[in-house]
């Protein structure tokens, strides 16, 4: 095993946090200590028309209704428990899923259903839960696999530094989101409910109420501020250059993983590993995520610099 630990394991975008490091200047005081007060229910009014302007800027859509979470992990968490009745007692979801689905799905009373089939024959007793781009797959899922009923789309991925197959989405009742993924900062816990349907939102912002008494005022500032200072647009294509170089990198190191290819959307390099390649990884001492029957997850989400640093220790250790 190496000394040397290299975190390719956990979703943390480090290649974000690096590109906005050198792009947002903060200001001196990120917040004045006498605003630090509760803010709105549904969360502060400037973030929310931010929130707005960026989902039609970046995904193309509309909703009348946003509520701000504490990230999408919550936000997903609230509409599971705001949509259980009698009736419905499952949570479709595709294969794999953010990790925590499992333990999420049963903690709210349901039962999971990992079927890709089921998301596209649609049963009323059941809450169709969709990823996509997945994790840690990157599959998108299109209009096929959802519907405007019990259909919640996790769109943490949606956006040009993960997919530019931006038209490519589930139809769904309700959608979650993160600045997380968008912007790197997934320590500051933002992120947001967005639907049509106003007793829903009513619904969701109560619940939300009740967890919170509203959502950390620090964050949400240091989310304006971010989204006030930084162009998007420009942001979002130095990241999807960035992760894409990485992508180019893994690429080298196919061969060992029977040339399982990596994908062109989402955050993840997933294969099966044999022997061969998991005794190589623990000597380079990569950090990964154990999916279970051998089947691995690698984040492309590392800076370039050291993502070339461990494919190059990879092929290294395996000529020797």
């Amino acid at each position: 095993m190496s000394d040397i630990v290299r975190d390719f394991g956990w979703g943390n975008p480090y290649f974000l946090l690096e590109i906005l490091d050198n792009t947002y200047h903060q200001r001196l005081a990120p917040f004045n200590i006498k605003d630090m007060i509760y803010c709105p229910d549904l969360g502060m009014d400037k973030l929310i028309e931010v929130t707005h302007k960026m989902i039609e800027e970046t995904m193309g859509l509309k909703y009348d209704n946003i509520i701000i979470t504490t990230g999408a992990t919550q936000a997903a968490n609230i509409l599971l428990r705001v949509l259980k009745n009698d009736k419905i007692n499952t949570v479709v979801t595709p294969p794999y899923g953010f990790p925590y689905y499992g333990d999420m799905v049963e903690k709210a009373g349901y039962v999971r259903v990992s079927n890709i089939h089921s998301l596209v024959n649609f049963n009323p007793s059941s809450i169709k839960l969709i990823d996509s781009p997945s994790n840690p797959q990157g599959i998108q899922y299109g209009s096929a696999f959802g519907s405007n009923l019990n259909t919640i789309w996790d769109s943490v991925y949606h956006n040009k530094i993960y997919t530019t197959n931006l038209s490519t989405i589930p139809e769904h009742m309700a959608m979650v989101g993160s600045y997380s993924k968008l912007l790197g900062i997934t320590g500051a816990r933002v992120g947001f409910i967005a639907t049509n349907y106003h007793a829903l939102a009513k619904k969701c912002a109560h619940e939300c109420l009740m967890e919170n008494a509203t959502i950390s005022v620090p964050s949400q500032e240091l989310i304006i501020d971010i989204m006030d200072k930084i162009d998007l647009d420009h942001f979002l294509t130095a990241g999807k250059n960035s992760i894409d170089l990485n992508r180019e990198e893994f690429r080298k190191i196919e061969y060992l993983f029977d040339n399982q290819p990596v994908p062109e959307t989402g955050m993840f390099y997933c294969a099966f590993a044999d022997k061969k390649a998991l005794e190589i990884l623990e000597k380079c001492g990569i950090k990964y995520v154990d999916l279970g029957d051998s089947y691995i997850r690698l984040s492309l989400g590392q800076t370039n610099e050291i993502t070339r640093e461990a494919i190059a220790a990879i092929l290294k250790e395996d000529k020797k």
